[in-house]
């Protein structure tokens, strides 16, 4: 089949013969860029629509990470103390949450991005990849909504940033890569094992207590520390702590071990969601 470019006005029929094509990793991006003008087109309609659909609009990526922050300031202040050094614990909470919420994001509606818009993939041909793939820059846009809440609550502690804190940047492709790679993953998986979904949320909420999000790494007696240096998600937050708040950076090796394991559940995921996606049009 003649790979065709499409744009918001036009809409082809959903071939799934197409989807069997057989290409290399770079032929599917090859592909995929093809149809780049209808990705920003559906990018741009699900941010308009989900912001629509709710009476406070984008407000509600400030309110989600400050509600629940303050939720945990409640039980890690004054019925559980956390120690976390000469950080306010507001502050350090409320980062945690905002780069956490950026993942669990990613991870929970991109997992569902297939299932929730069977509709699209039987009547239009693109790209399969860009429904997790938009998830993950309307995910962009509510971290970057985030960040305001962030930075303003380093004013408000009058907290100054470190000299490692541009080293954030490398923790965040690490959990970029992790995100998209599970999103991916779970995403073709769920096409397989429909019941997927209703354990990824309770996989997730489990997952926020095993990584350093919460409380500081330094908090885990050292032997649990080895075990949690193969979870990438605690270099991770790791990193961000020690970057932003200590004036550190100590977890290199985790971290380094940590992308590891990220780009190859990322490979992994995106050609598993590429070898499965000719089924995607049987999900009726």
């Amino acid at each position: 089949m003649t790979d065709h470019a499409l744009d918001g006005s036009n809409s082809y029929i959903f071939e799934a013969a197409d989807n069997q094509v057989q290409r290399t990793p770079y032929g599917h991006i090859r592909h995929a860029l093809l149809y780049k003008t209808f990705f920003w087109y559906w990018v741009r309609r699900s941010l308009v629509t989900r912001y629509r659909q709710t009476s406070l609009g984008w407000l509600w990526a400030l309110l989600q990470p400050l509600l629940s922050s303050l939720i945990y300031v409640i039980i890690f202040t004054v019925i559980i103390p956390v120690p976390t050094g000469n950080v306010p614990y507001p502050l350090f909470i409320i980062t945690d949450l905002v780069f956490w919420s950026y993942f669990s994001r990613v991870v929970l509606i991109g997992a569902g991005s297939i299932t929730n818009n069977i509709d699209l993939l039987t009547r239009i041909q693109f790209p399969r990849e860009f429904l997790p793939l938009a998830v993950w820059v309307e995910s962009l846009v509510d971290l970057l909504l985030g960040l305001c809440i962030v930075a303003a609550a380093f004013l408000l502690y009058q907290y100054p940033l470190t000299a490692f804190a541009p080293l954030v940047l490398v923790a965040f492709v690490v959990e970029t890569m992790l995100a998209l790679g599970l999103a991916f993953l779970l995403a073709s998986m769920s096409v397989i094992v429909r019941d997927l979904m209703q354990v990824v949320p309770l996989l997730m909420q489990l997952l926020v207590y095993l990584s350093p999000v919460i409380y500081p790494l330094t908090s885990v007696p050292k032997g649990l520390q080895s075990v949690l240096a193969f979870n990438p998600l605690s270099a991770v937050f790791a990193t961000y702590q020690e970057t932003l708040f200590y004036g550190q950076f100590t977890v290199g090796g985790s971290l380094l071990l940590g992308a590891v394991i990220s780009a190859v559940i990322l490979v992994g995921g995106y050609l598993t969601f590429k070898r499965v996606e000719w089924q995607f049009a049987d999900l009726r």
